[in-house]
């Protein structure tokens, strides 16, 4: 069993073995079917791979319906997706018929953006609406790098910014901040450019969080979306923070399998590289508290469950590499 520890015990930690081992403050029981009744705020964080609500918008559907969400963190997703087709793939995926849901598109991150849609109130910030650059001096070094390294042709990615987005949600009369990340792909090895570039974007990502708290009141903060995480716990540090007084630091959300044990998140069978935990939902505790969640895998629904969401086994593989991540979160 995963045992709960703080962030703070992260910067002593150098492996992948050891960084997945990162979380509090929930239960390992068997994962929900339904949303609760009073619902809090409802997280599904997922790395998309594109537009797989355009080319499978019933499975799309059929995922939000069966999470009950209030809020959609959607990542790596493609620039060219539209607010039509967004709204066509959610439409009759609430409980009570309403399709009322604000939707806010990342300009930042080319080709893996982000994009946060909720049936909460939305405030965009100017921290985030806009293309989010690297550093001058620590773009050049990374280019440098990528070409050292044979990759000139991800060099470009540079100028496509830092895949993020964030808003303010508000809910029962509080703020709270939303941010949605896709970091750096690949890399296993602590010394590669890949890793570089990831601690740089977790960097970046942590001083427009600051910048956003000391300019406005937050209550409470959520970051959530692929870390990548193939080598070292680092960029998850980074991105803890800590941060203005009372945020402090952030925690991550112990999510299992519909088992109660399986973690991994991105499916690596069939590749040389392991299934793992590279997905994960960080949250602010002083201000609310992890009610439940889970990680979605149709793969783990009985026959019964499967035909009454009108799915198959193999459809989580067919959307996407990556597993959502449904979290339920309340205030203190």
């Amino acid at each position: 069993m995963i045992k709960s520890v703080y962030f703070g015990c992260l910067v002593l930690m150098l492996s992948m073995t050891n960084c997945v081992s990162i979380a509090v403050n929930t239960t390992s029981e068997t994962a929900p079917r339904i949303a609760s009744k009073e619902a809090g705020v409802r997280v599904l964080s997922w790395n998309i791979s594109g537009d797989a609500f355009v080319r499978e918008p019933e499975t799309f559907r059929a995922f939000v319906k069966k999470a009950q969400a209030n809020v959609l963190l959607l990542d790596e997703v493609d620039p060219s997706t539209t607010e039509d087709q967004i709204q066509s793939a959610i439409k009759g995926t609430t409980l009570n018929q309403n399709d009322d849901w604000y939707i806010n598109f990342g300009q930042s991150g080319g080709r893996q953006r982000d994009v946060i849609v909720s049936r909460l109130p939305q405030e965009s910030l100017p921290e985030f609406s806009r293309i989010i650059p690297y550093p001058e001096y620590e773009k050049d070094r990374i280019r440098k790098r990528m070409i050292e390294a044979d990759m000139a042709k991800y060099a470009k990615s540079l100028e496509d910014g830092i895949a993020v987005n964030g808003v303010i949600l508000r809910k029962e009369g509080r703020r709270l901040l939303v941010v949605s990340m896709d970091l750096e792909c690949c890399g296993n090895e602590p010394d590669s450019w890949e890793e570089d570039k990831r601690r740089i974007e977790t960097r970046e990502i942590r001083k427009i969080i600051r910048q956003v708290i000391n300019r406005t009141h937050i209550d409470g903060i959520i970051v959530a979306g692929d870390f990548n995480l193939v080598s070292t716990g680092i960029p998850l540090v980074n991105l803890s923070g800590p941060y203005k007084p009372p945020h402090a630091g952030l925690i991550a959300a112990e999510l299992y399998h519909q088992d109660g044990m399986t973690t991994w998140i991105w499916d690596g069978r069939g590749t040389p590289f392991p299934s793992r935990a590279m997905d994960f939902v960080l949250y602010s505790p002083n201000a609310i508290k992890l009610k439940e969640g889970y990680i979605f895998s149709t793969e783990d629904l009985s026959i019964e469950e499967l035909k009454k969401m009108g799915v198959q086994s193999e459809s989580s593989s067919k959307m996407s590499e990556h597993l959502p991540l449904i979290a339920e979160f309340v205030w203190q």
